[in-house]
């Protein structure tokens, strides 16, 4: 059994000889060949060069072709902010200005389609045959949330039919990216639809499941298997996606992976995750990646239907011997440390500079948003982004700050605070929303109160 049949019959809940494994190297792929992520992003030889690097250094059984989100948005017109070391960000959201009906549907040869169209061809014909390759869609709720910005969370209470209308645009983009995809040699069309995770369960029915459900049924159609990808705390929502039928769901380390696999066993459908991207992958050693993903396994393997895989698209800075160790290990050749040539240092984090606490004065409120990272997470922008829209109407009362955990001074944060799902928000140190993204009336509620 190759690597592209490991990860396919997993997908299909049959059994297979190991866990398959399979690092989600989207940005960390531009470290590995000395490049920026705008640079990287922006070249379809450079993202077959960094996905051939991938593959020789991880050896892994399946692999993305490009972990990018905003390339939709982007060809429908957003506005975009690059960043050195994340995917972009949509910085400007083209239906505060036009309607839906403006919007046409990009084609193959708009935005940055052309690239990772390419991409995916060239690298389907060199590693088609040995790994199962992903390609990655933006979901169509995550897409109509780029289109409207934080519009999106007020127009589901006070006109749901304008956000019905967009949905009904996004999954028909979805649908039309994922053909094209389909023509170019790639396996599985993963829906990254991170934005799910920060709504109801009664928003999702009537917001995302029709959608989804439609969307996964087209892709299973063109001969492709389709995966959701989301990220955050999807436990309320899990069995709602299981219910939209796709092949696969992938999860980060907010969802036990206990209650996944029940999940699993009982739809039959494959789940994927959930190695912690920050506090192991960026921040832990290779013994400590082992561990975890000895862990994981001991969990959700043994059992048809996993793949050992990160929580999300890797962070930039990775150190590659934590990934090869746990390729090392699912492939049973992991031995000692002693096979790692590095120089780095495995800090003890008791010595680690922590957030200064917040100190509430009368009649001002301060806003903490904890986030993984706003440039290259979407639920952390839109946090920030529904803090940033209020601020106007408050002036010097209401001041806030991001406080990420990509710094070992973020997780430090977390740990004291006790928050445990990401995006959160505190007003004044109470925890306030907790994985879930307020509307503007909501949060001034809230901000309201303290004042």
């Amino acid at each position: 059994m190759n690597s592209k049949e490991r990860v396919l019959k997993s997908l299909s809940f049959e059994t297979v000889d190991r866990t398959p494994w399979v690092p989600y190297a989207g940005v960390q792929t531009a470290n590995l060949i000395d490049m920026n992520a705008e640079t990287y992003l922006k070249s379809a030889d450079n993202i077959v060069n960094g996905v051939l690097a991938a593959y020789e250094l991880y050896k892994p059984d399946g692999l993305p072709i490009a972990f990018d989100l905003q390339i939709e948005p982007e060809a429908l017109g957003c506005e975009l902010r690059w960043s050195e070391n994340n995917p972009p960000a949509v910085m400007g959201h083209i239906l505060e200005e036009k309607s839906v009906k403006d919007l046409k549907f990009p084609t193959e040869n708009d935005g940055r389609y052309p690239i990772v169209l390419e991409a995916a061809r060239r690298i389907s014909e060199k590693l088609g045959d040995e790994i199962a390759l992903y390609a990655l869609i933006c979901g169509p709720f995550t897409l109509a949330s780029h289109l409207m910005g934080t519009n999106l969370f007020m127009d589901m209470i006070l006109d749901p039919d304008k956000v019905k209308e967009v949905m009904d645009f996004t999954t028909q983009v979805a649908k039309d990216f994922s053909k094209m995809y389909s023509t170019t040699g790639v396996h599985i069309i993963a829906t990254v639809d991170p934005m799910v995770t920060q709504i109801s369960p009664d928003h999702f029915e009537e917001f995302v499941f029709p959608y989804l459900k439609d969307l996964n049924t087209y892709i299973k159609d063109l001969g492709l298997k389709v995966t959701t990808f989301c990220c955050g705390d999807a436990t309320k929502c899990l069995e709602l996606m299981c219910q939209t039928e796709p092949d696969g769901l992938a999860f980060d380390e907010n969802v036990s992976l206990s209650f996944a696999r029940e999940l699993a066993d009982k739809y039959k459908i494959c789940i994927g995750g959930n190695l912690p991207l920050t506090t192991k992958m960026l921040f832990g050693s290779p013994m400590e990646n082992v561990a975890e993903a000895k862990s994981q396994i001991e969990i959700a393997g043994g059992k048809p239907g996993y793949i050992l895989s990160p929580g999300c698209d890797m962070p930039f800075d990775t150190p590659v011997e934590n990934i090869v160790a746990i390729s090392q290990f699912v492939r049973g050749e992991f031995t000692s440390l002693d096979v790692f040539k590095s120089d780095r240092q495995y800090e003890d984090e008791k010595d680690v500079q922590v957030f200064e606490d917040i100190i509430v004065e009368s009649g001002k409120a301060f806003i903490e948003i904890i986030t993984l990272d706003s440039e290259g997470c979407a639920p952390c922008q839109y946090m920030l982004e529904s803090v940033k829209r209020i601020l106007p109407k408050y002036g010097d009362k209401v001041q806030y700050r991001e406080s990420l955990i990509k710094s070992k001074a973020g997780i430090a944060r977390v740990m004291k605070l006790g928050v445990s799902n990401l995006p959160a928000m505190l007003i004044n140190n109470d925890l306030v929303f907790d994985n879930l993204i307020p509307s503007e009336t909501e949060l001034m509620k809230e901000i309201d109160k303290r004042l």
